[in-house]
């Protein structure tokens, strides 16, 4: 008997010991395998558009191919689309303007959102509906926003001149020259942004243990100092984060820009996205010329991520 059961147990062990590498292999297997549907994703939307652009900035060529039309032929030109963007006066002052609004909105941008998440961090049902409401405008389309502060910068009618008139204040041509058209895009884009990065804000002020604040309260340390020398530092990893991702969204900058102010007064608000667009859509065989300027605008967005990333980490 003790024979039989003896021999039985080897039976199950030697079983089990042989589906023990499979059922490994599908132990490390499975979470690629739930993994495919998100990278199918990417690759789809993602890597192959962007392969596709840089294939296409290769080629003289229109937006639409037809085949029986020779003239809409590709011709291949190598790296000559992006020779020509030296001398191409629209896209370097397009693209200056750009750099230009970036530098302003984004710090105006990082200072509001992280003022907004310190002010409104209690959590009481007060400061909850009050978080609501800024993060609501983060929910609406650019183009509603652009349309909004087109109504509110309005000249004669404009709600914002209106207040002004009620301490004095002559009309702002807020829509109708040159740099207030500048400041009334940067205006509109800091208040649509600033919701999303409050709330990034707040998940990394949730983050930091509350006994830094109570052993600094107990040497007798004011707030602002508890402010600059235990906030700050520890929120570095999260504004990283938010100044890389409003660097982004800054660069892409277009939907509002066009229902706010149509590029106008005269071009003075034609940022580099809408001279991508302008060039393959409204020029012929310039489509090529347009990838060339989106694989530069790619370019710039990796340098200015990676530098960031990088810096945030060495001072972490």
């Amino acid at each position: 008997m003790s024979t039989i059961i003896a021999s039985k147990t080897m039976t199950t062990t030697a079983r089990s010991s042989s589906f023990r590498p499979i059922d490994e292999a599908k132990r490390k297997i499975w979470p690629y395998f739930l993994m495919l549907p998100t990278m199918a994703l990417i690759v789809t939307f993602t890597l192959y558009p962007l392969a596709q652009g840089l294939y296409m900035s290769l080629f003289k060529r229109g937006v639409v191919v037809l085949p029986q039309v020779p003239q809409t032929v590709p011709q291949f030109v190598g790296l000559d689309n992006f020779l020509s963007l030296i001398d191409n006066a629209d896209f370097r002052i397009s693209l200056l303007k750009t750099v230009l609004f970036v530098v302003v909105a984004v710090p105006l941008n990082v200072v509001l959102s992280l003022s907004l998440a310190v002010l409104l961090q209690p959590q009481t049902k007060l400061f909850a509906f009050a978080r609501t409401i800024v993060f609501f405008p983060s929910m609406i389309s650019l183009l509603i926003i652009g349309i909004t502060w087109r109504w509110l910068f309005g000249l004669n009618n404009g709600l914002v001149n209106y207040v002004l008139s009620l301490a004095s204040i002559a009309p702002v041509p807020w829509l109708e020259q040159d740099t207030m058209a500048q400041i009334a895009v940067v205006v509109a884009w800091v208040w649509w942004q600033a919701g999303v990065n409050m709330m990034i804000f707040l998940s990394g002020l949730t983050a930091i243990s509350p006994d830094y604040y109570e052993a600094a309260s107990i040497d007798g340390t004011s707030k602002w100092r508890q402010f600059t020398h235990i906030t700050l530092p520890l929120l570095r990893p999260t504004m990283a984060v938010v100044v890389v991702l409003s660097s982004i969204e800054a660069f892409k900058v277009y939907e509002l820009v066009v229902s706010l102010t149509g590029g106008g007064p005269g071009k003075a608000t034609v940022y580099l996205i809408q001279t991508i667009y302008d060039t393959a859509f409204q020029l012929p065989m310039q489509a090529g010329v347009a990838a060339a300027q989106s694989a530069v605008l790619f370019v710039v967005l990796m340098i200015l991520a990676i530098v960031q990333l990088r810096l945030a980490r060495r001072k972490a």
